[in-house]
């Protein structure tokens, strides 16, 4: 991997050093719940279904509005405490074994870079298992608010679904040297093809609905 050197210090595939621990952790989350999470998802108790109304806090001033219906399982709704680990984020909502996953880490690079990323890591682990997921052509996103990301889809023997990428720079954000670090936010919809059919409206408009919180 190649290495560049700054004013502001050393940088990784333009990524600031001090944020590759949790945008690589971040990464390798999205991944390991993509393709490693059993369906066992639908068997399990949650606590909090969301309502109309209901917005969740998936990073420091980004926010997403979950479809009514479907289940709370990590994370939180805006205004309330929500688990960190390190400076990663991680909401998963679910419904009927369909699991929409947003992982949110400090990362100073494009979506596009991110998405790679996130096959690179997606592409050693299919090794190691010895399968792998048929994937799609990129193609790009957009959210209601006019960030525009990048996504592709993925077909496996029992699961498919979606990663896509973005990077929003949220007031409030992350700083490192005394500047605004962005905020790369992954999105991994995985489950069944019918489940995975009958919500495609529910998971376009919850990707649409991610934004900066005013």
């Amino acid at each position: 991997m190649a290495t560049t050197v700054t004013s502001g210090g050393r940088r990784i595939a333009g990524i600031d050093r001090q944020t590759v621990g949790p945008a690589l952790l971040v990464l390798a989350l999205a991944v390991l719940l993509s393709v490693l999470l059993p369906y066992a998802d639908s068997q399990a108790s949650y606590r909090e279904q969301v309502h109309a109304g209901d917005v969740v806090e998936i990073a420091d001033g980004i926010i997403l509005v979950p479809t009514p219906g479907w289940n709370l399982a990590t994370g939180a709704l805006e205004g309330h405490t929500r688990s960190l680990v390190g400076s990663t984020a991680t909401t998963q909502l679910v419904d009927d074994g369909v699991s929409f996953y947003v992982h949110a880490a400090p990362y100073d690079g494009t979506p596009s870079a991110l998405l790679t990323r996130v096959n690179e890591i997606n592409a050693d682990l299919e090794h190691t298992r010895g399968s792998a997921a048929a994937t799609s052509d990129r193609y790009g996103v957009t959210t209601g608010e006019g960030a525009v990301g990048v996504a592709e889809d993925f077909m496996g023997v029992e699961r498919q679904g979606t990663i896509a990428a973005f990077v929003f720079r949220p007031a409030g954000g992350s700083i490192s040297r005394g500047r605004a670090i962005p905020e790369g936010v992954e999105i991994v919809v995985s489950g069944p093809t019918g489940p995975i059919a009958r919500r495609r409206d529910d998971i376009v408009a919850m990707i649409r609905s991610i934004r900066t919180a005013s």
